[in-house]
């Protein structure tokens, strides 16, 4: 594993869990280990140049490579430069298994989720990085709809206007989900009625969107919300709780509502999302999330940031 697959399984089960499963050792690609040429290895890794550098490495050495075999799972889209480059090591030659599992976020809670993007704030809104603000906002589209795919949501989108960053990174998700869509006619015809994901600067209003009470000309659609039926709501497949044990899968009635919140959100805005799901008898589940949590101290870092040059600060 590397750092940020590290991250997203450690906020989604223990390591107790992990080594229930048959699992002998879990290690960090990035870190010298001992080979142990007699046992097959289970990858799951960013799509990153380190990442996959690591692992032509591993298969690279003679007369034996580290491992027996290689079950690769990649936690989002390879890009095609790196794959191929895969396809032309000795890798190729012992992989038994290569997947994109498009998950590509991090879930905090039942009903809250996290990017682990705090950069995002600052290329998104610091004047000397808006050279780096259209590749920021695609790194975020992507995974807000690895989120979408996950759950097996195909929504209709739309946004607060006002902030020109709103706009584009809502068209930005559609046409991420356009593309997984293509790959995947079925994502979203299991799910009864449709959700919606809404892209919104601060202040929110959780419950009228639930309602549909919101002025659509200043939450626009980018694509067009699917027509609403009275009788009962297909019941659907789920992940359920993220951070829970659970055996097999968990089904629910009704639609979702899906939230990001541009610039992090707050512990209060989180515990709105539980507020409204209850507020409606469980008929709604609200889900929201940013690029990370806030708190007090961090929020007034992340403001003072905005008008220095940093260079420490990571790119999309």
């Amino acid at each position: 594993m590397d750092h940020p697959s590290m991250r997203i399984l450690s906020s989604c089960c223990k390591m107790s869990d992990i080594l229930a499963e048959g699992i002998t050792i879990v290690e960090d690609i990035n870190k010298r280990r001992e080979p142990i040429p007699s046992l097959e290895a289970i990858y799951l890794l960013s799509p990153t140049e380190k990442s996959v550098q690591a692992l032509i490495a591993d298969f690279r050495g003679t007369p034996t490579f580290t491992y027996k075999a290689a079950h690769v799972f990649f936690t989002d889209t390879c890009p095609e430069p790196l794959f191929s480059e895969l396809g032309r090591s000795r890798l190729a030659k012992v992989v038994k298994t290569l997947k994109e599992i498009h998950l590509a976020f991090l879930p905090y809670e039942a009903q809250v989720f996290s990017l682990d993007a705090p950069h995002s704030t600052y290329n998104l809104y610091c004047p000397f990085r808006v050279g780096e603000r259209a590749r920021q906002i695609e790194a975020l589209a992507q995974q807000i709809a690895t989120l979408c795919a996950t759950l097996q949501e195909y929504p209709a989108i739309r946004y607060r206007k006002g902030p020109e960053v709103t706009a584009q990174l809502a068209h930005a998700v559609l046409a991420k989900l356009n593309a997984f869509k293509a790959d995947n006619p079925s994502l979203g015809e299991v799910r009864g009625p449709a959700g919606e994901v809404g892209v919104k600067p601060r202040p929110r209003k959780d419950r009228d969107a639930v309602e549909d009470r919101l002025d659509r000309k200043l939450w626009p659609f980018v694509s067009a919300p699917a027509p609403t039926s009275s009788s009962q709501a297909a019941v659907s497949a789920r992940f359920g709780h993220w951070h829970k044990n659970k055996a097999g899968v968990e089904t629910r009635a009704g639609p979702r509502l899906i939230i990001y919140v541009l610039g992090g959100v707050a512990m209060s805005e989180m515990r709105a999302a539980y507020e409204v799901t209850r507020a409606t008898d469980g008929k709604w589940e609200v889900l929201i999330g940013s690029s990370h949590i806030l708190t007090p101290t961090r929020f007034l870092d992340d403001l003072k940031m905005l008008d220095q040059k940093l260079e420490d600060i990571a790119l999309p």
